[in-house]
């Protein structure tokens, strides 16, 4: 798997990829730990924030890590009440928590056999019955629509600053495995524009397997979500929001 370097990105992570839907799914996030009565989080991927925040200041008991020490210094800096922490999911081993959190396709960054270790690991994080909630691409919904063109995924003005970002993926349906590949345009005024690419693998699953690998690593499937909450659609779900349970 091609590793994700976000240490030029992260700059510009958080007007790259705000958008209504972040605060919608923390809503929905919220509403299933209060479900299952969960006081303790631990956010494994929590790149700048966006997901440890949010929680914290709901109530919840935060402890957050994420792989990037430029993401961490970020969310560090944006929100201090919380000391967050530079780790790998596969290795980070912070206390025992009612719920371990990667949100945002984070598992996607990592090979099959990493994904069992990060089970793995994350299960050592967890009490008897914690939860283990993250969403990655449905390979049922993506092998049918998958956009095999060029497209514009962002394109926003912020304080005068404009913000292109192109992708132009290419998908090998029979490993599984997404290649994105990305061009951003950053432009202030009329200035000559910073141009970024950027090139990382992205592993995509089922439903099916997903529930194959957690049961084999010491879990059951609570339910299968929708990034909205909604009941998941095997065929028309971009996402799988995956809830777990440790046996």
């Amino acid at each position: 798997m091609k590793d994700y370097d976000y240490s030029v990105q992260a700059k510009y992570y958080d007007v790259l990829e705000e958008n209504p839907g972040v605060e919608a799914f923390n809503k929905v996030l919220d509403k299933l730990l209060k479900k299952h009565k969960v006081k303790s989080v631990f956010d494994i991927t929590c790149g700048t924030g966006a997901q440890a925040i949010y929680l914290h200041k709901k109530g919840y008991k935060i402890t957050a890590s994420d792989f990037s020490k430029e993401m961490v210094a970020i969310a560090q800096k944006k929100y201090p009440k919380i000391k967050f922490k530079q780790a790998d999911m596969r290795s980070a081993n912070f206390g025992k928590f009612d719920a371990v959190i990667s949100i945002f396709n984070a598992i996607g960054h990592l090979s099959k056999s990493d994904f069992q270790k990060a089970i793995q690991n994350i299960s050592n994080n967890l009490k008897t019955s914690g939860l283990y909630i993250f969403d990655i691409f449905n390979f049922d919904f993506m092998k049918n629509n998958f956009i095999p063109y060029e497209f514009i995924d962002t394109c926003k003005e912020v304080d005068g600053i404009k913000y292109v970002r192109f992708n132009n993926n290419k998908f090998d349906k029979k490993k599984q495995l997404m290649t994105m590949n990305q061009k951003t345009y950053i432009q202030e005024g009329l200035d000559k524009p910073q141009i970024f690419r950027d090139s990382w693998d992205m592993q995509i699953y089922s439903s099916e397997q997903l529930k194959n690998i957690l049961e084999k690593n010491g879990f059951e499937i609570v339910e299968f979500l929708s990034m909205d909450g909604k009941k998941f659609d095997k065929e028309n779900s971009l996402f799988i929001l995956t809830i777990a349970k440790k046996k």
